[in-house]
């Protein structure tokens, strides 16, 4: 809410007001914005329905002094604004009367406020000259925790490392807690990595009918509904292309709920949230609401980071579903990867906007960023295997027929690979260098046009006196289609010249000799 002419009015106007008249000055000075009835005017917040003028009299009392600038929610929906003070044209028993009225009249008749209340807080605040944000107050004079559905929530948390969901009646707990609240955040484990929790409840049902759960996780999870499985989100990485949503029939009462929940590495972010048989909003059980986990480690104003006049961005941060030594590349034709140095392997596809670089570049924020854009394939965690000979102990990995000959088959070992660095062509395109004992390749990615659509060209090139297999993706559906692969949701592989890849149970693998290369088309359903 924007105040020029508010300003105007306070700076030039000498007012006169009873000492008790609170509405008086509500309707001289706050209606210009918060509109008479309370409902905002102008697309200006409102104060009916608001928690804001509700709770604790002090915030509502900094508000007035100091005014109030940036973002901020209220009444379930985001604004960003600049309320001026009020502190220096209005007594404190000016201050005490308007907000006695809003909060009488607008807040549920939350409580009368004292001039004495008010004198002390001036008096608190004397040395402040700036507005207050929306996170400084609530860290003082947080809300009361919502009403959820979930009754006897308990959080279970667990110490380790999973990359797959593990058997949590064979681990022991590190921590178990009530959670009051009524909501989930994996912020109650107290870690940032490596752990897992359980949170268990009886969701209360309050009628009959088809009740929709909306469930996404960084993470993996699994969301448990009377008794049963109704959703999972499977494997490391960040939320968006792996949302689900699901439907259930329950009856009126309590019903079991579970939620189980691995955070590998990266971001801790949970959504969930539901509706009922009548309703068309959901509401929700977590912390993070549906699109709001790209506001999970800042609320800074984005800085995007973009492909510009055809030359490919490049990010060099932490970035979340993948490893530290991770960088990113936004191509400029909207498509965009990470690779990791620690895996040699490009492990994250997407399309649209490419990366915010406010977490990291503004006050040096912590964390990981998420990418920016929409659908975010995670298409491996990284292998690099040179074969066919099985040194002794070797870790197998899988097994791949042998020239394509029906019948016989030979172990692919995995074998130490190392990053050699990049390099960048004209355009900031990257060419990445891998080599282990006996074998070496590069990797190059390019934007392309590939059947008519945005997508990348891949071209990889062998050398060394070993074949070299590379995992293109792991763990995820591969499906032949008219001469390409549909790679999970929305993903497509084709072979464009050379050596063709070929699926390996649930892997896409490239198998090249010394000398061989593959050229691959990659495009977006």
């Amino acid at each position: 809410m924007r105040f020029p002419a508010l300003l105007a009015l306070v700076a030039t106007t000498t007012v006169s007001f009873g000492a008790e008249d609170g509405a008086q000055v509500y309707n001289t000075l706050c209606v210009a914005c918060h509109a008479p009835d309370g409902k905002g005017l102008n697309g200006l917040p409102p104060l009916v329905g608001s928690d804001w003028p509700k709770g604790p009299a002090e915030r509502s009392i900094k508000i007035v002094l100091n005014g109030m600038t940036g973002p901020v929610e209220v009444a379930g929906k985001a604004y960003n604004i600049d309320m001026p003070p009020q502190g220096a044209v209005l007594s404190d028993e000016k201050i005490a009367a308007a907000l006695t009225y809003v909060r009488k009249t607008f807040a549920g008749n939350a409580g009368a406020v004292t001039a004495e209340l008010v004198k002390s807080v001036r008096a608190a605040t004397a040395t402040r000259t700036t507005p207050w944000t929306a996170a400084e107050l609530l860290k003082d004079h947080p809300f009361p925790p919502p009403k959820t559905a979930l009754l006897n929530l308990v959080g279970t948390m667990y110490k380790g490392e999973w990359k797959e969901m593990p058997d949590f009646s064979k681990l022991k707990p590190a921590q178990i807690e009530d959670e009051n609240t009524g909501i989930i955040s994996p912020a109650q484990s107290g870690l940032k990595d490596a752990f897992a929790m359980v949170w268990t409840a009886q969701f209360q049902a309050p009628e009959d009918g088809k009740y929709t759960f909306v469930f996404d996780c960084d993470d993996y999870g699994a969301l448990y509904v009377n008794g049963e499985r109704v959703a999972e989100i499977k494997g490391i990485g960040p939320v968006g292309d792996r949302r689900k949503e699901v439907s259930v029939l329950l009856k009126k009462g309590a019903v079991p709920f579970r939620l189980e929940y691995v955070e590998f590495a990266g971001q801790e972010v949970i959504i969930l949230g539901y509706k009922g048989p009548k309703e068309k909003d959901y509401k929700w059980l977590s912390d993070t609401k549906l699109g709001g986990a790209a506001k999970v480690a800042s609320k800074r104003a984005p800085i995007p980071v973009e492909a510009k006049d055809g030359y490919t961005a490049s990010y060099r941060n932490f970035i979340g579903g993948t490893t530290s030594r991770a960088i990113g590349f936004g191509f400029p034709n909207a498509t965009n990867l990470t690779y990791s140095a620690d895996n040699c392997a490009v492990e994250l596809l997407w399309t649209g906007k490419f990366m915010d670089g406010a977490q990291h570049w503004v006050d040096r924020g912590q964390g990981n960023a998420p990418p920016a854009g929409d659908g975010v394939v995670k298409v491996s965690d990284g292998m690099v295997v040179a074969g066919p000979s099985a040194p002794t102990g070797a870790i197998v990995s899988y097994q791949v027929n042998k020239d394509g000959g029906k019948g016989t088959s030979f172990k692919v070992v995995n074998e130490p690979a190392e990053f050699k660095g990049y390099q960048l062509d004209k355009n900031g395109n990257p060419t990445f260098k891998v080599a282990g004992e006996g074998f070496s390749f590069t990797d190059a990615w390019t934007p392309a046009d590939t059947r008519g659509s945005a997508g990348l060209a891949r071209k990889i090139v062998a050398a060394g006196d070993k074949p070299v297999t590379i995992v293109l993706s792991r763990g995820l559906t591969v499906q032949a289609n008219a001469g390409a692969f549909e790679v999970g949701p929305r993903l497509v592989v084709r072979s464009l010249s050379g050596v063709a890849p070929a699926a390996a149970g649930p892997d896409l693998v490239l198998t090249l000799k010394p000398g061989e290369s593959a050229v691959l088309g990659y495009s977006f359903r």
